[in-house]
């Protein structure tokens, strides 16, 4: 969807403005001179000075490719539509000579290619401003961003989708972009390999739209698209950069603990937890009440196989965003969408495919495709529970879910049976702001992380305007 006529709004003249766009390199210089390198973080590390002592010694680096920035054209089209990219340099390539970086990238751009300059939240307090306003307004720990300046008659990325939602902001000069809906069910998740696009969109259809300077468009996660620069013949006489363009991509990445997924995870969690205080009162039968966590464990399991079938679970939950006062219709859908999820976990979440994954896991001796669990380890756990320790590492669970095994496998009849009756509980019983109190709690935590890395960021940049 495309929104018209923002090029006289304050934000965009003052992001306009940080740029020198008189000429395509001092467009260049605007916006690649004196960069240092942004390193990468998990994205579940809260802890940033832990992070900041392990990467003291990188700090203020040059840039590195593909890392920090890309240089890439996609000169022509194959039999399929899609074209392949052309990198101006190789994977890994640092630039220690900003000074000599500087004129190779005005070079390429002489021959066609485009500059995508990533982590523009931590280079420019201006593009850190609007990713955060736009963060708190989606109820979602940040935003990241991009920028992406391309000459006349080129294509710079070939045709793709994205793991996120886009917000494309044309800064200078004319986009034209063709966008296909996206044909599965199944939303693509953050990180996940990208799937090929042979076969997957007509080359004859998609929407076709051109982006003037202060015009803004949104392209949903998953949808295929691709974009090369248009042209105006008659700018062209009175403006050197005027077939030039230059954009900003404002990129909202759902992360799991986000997602309806996420959300679900943290309302198991909170009902467990509550739980453990019920059954301290002796009011709980003391077998299942020693076996919660394990029955929460596999639980947690089931809910994540449901994720790959069940779209609602992968697409972003909007419980914290800021909506105005008088949107109750959007908030109670928020509770139904939680309803609907929790009819579904009673009705499909199995015991025995959760059970065969740990299974598979165990024996091989392989805790990797659980290690999705470790941001779990940010909600508060009760210590001890009746004299033992009810805590479970989720970065480590190999050695939970082999007592769960264990607990297991000598009578599987039953434990599939009070399995079903932990889960139809906890679909029943789960508290709905109870899970949202969590969320906030736990989004706050993720945001104050994110912007303590941000200001670190902008400070060796100089905290630039631009």
């Amino acid at each position: 969807k495309k929104q018209s006529g923002l090029e006289g709004d304050a934000v965009f003249t003052a992001l306009h403005n940080a740029f020198d766009l008189r000429t395509p390199d001092a467009i260049i210089e605007s916006f690649i001179q004196d960069l240092v390198s942004c390193p990468a973080i998990a994205s579940d590390e809260l802890n940033i000075n832990s992070f900041l002592d392990e990467v003291h010694d990188s700090l203020g680096a040059a840039v590195k490719y593909r890392q920090d920035v890309r240089v890439v054209r996609t000169p022509d089209q194959t039999s399929t539509g899609s074209g392949i990219e052309e990198h101006f340099f190789d994977d890994g390539t640092v630039f220690p000579d900003a000074t000599a970086f500087v004129e190779k990238c005005k070079g390429a751009i002489r021959n066609g290619f485009s500059i995508a300059l990533r982590g523009m939240e931590f280079r420019s307090e201006k593009v850190a401003a609007i990713a955060s306003a736009l963060a708190d307004l989606f109820g979602q720990p940040s935003v990241g961003a991009n920028i992406y300046f391309s000459p006349p008659r080129s294509q710079g990325l070939a045709r793709h989708y994205d793991d996120h939602c886009v917000l494309v902001w044309q800064l200078l000069g004319r986009k034209k972009w063709k966008i296909w809906p996206n044909t599965k069910s199944i939303l693509p998740r953050l990180y996940e390999p990208f799937h090929s696009l042979d076969g997957l969109v007509d080359d004859r259809g998609g929407r076709v739209e051109v982006l003037r300077e202060g015009d803004i468009m949104y392209v949903p996660r998953g949808h295929v698209h691709e974009a090369c620069t248009d042209i105006d013949e008659g700018e062209s006489e009175v403006n050197a950069s005027a077939n030039y363009s230059l954009h900003l991509t404002l990129a909202i990445e759902v992360e799991l603990p986000f997602e309806w997924e996420g959300f679900t995870h943290i309302a198991l969690h909170c009902w467990l937890e509550e739980q453990k205080l019920v059954g301290s009162s002796g009011s709980v039968e003391s077998r299942m009440e020693e076996q919660a966590p394990l029955f929460a464990l596999l639980l947690h399991v089931a809910i994540r196989l449901l994720s790959d079938k069940d779209p609602t679970l992968r697409k972003t939950c909007m419980v914290a965003a800021k909506l105005p006062s008088s949107s109750k219709s959007v908030r109670s859908s928020h509770r139904s969408i939680f309803d609907e999820i929790l009819d579904n976990i009673d009705r499909n979440c199995g015991f025995e495919d959760a059970l065969r994954s740990v299974e598979l896991a165990v024996k091989e001796r392989n805790d990797e495709p659980f290690q999705w669990m470790c941001w779990l380890r940010h909600l508060p756990q009760q210590q001890q529970q009746h004299g033992r320790s009810s805590r479970i590492d989720f970065c480590d669970v190999l050695g939970p879910l082999e007592e769960l095994l264990d607990m297991f496998s000598s009578d599987r009849e039953r434990a599939s049976a009070d399995f079903a009756d932990f889960k139809s509980r906890f679909c029943r019983r789960a508290m709905y702001d109870d899970a949202c109190s969590e969320f906030e709690a736990l989004l706050r935590l993720y945001r104050a992380g994110r912007t303590r890395y941000t200001k670190g960021m902008l400070a060796l940049h100089g905290k630039r305007g631009g």
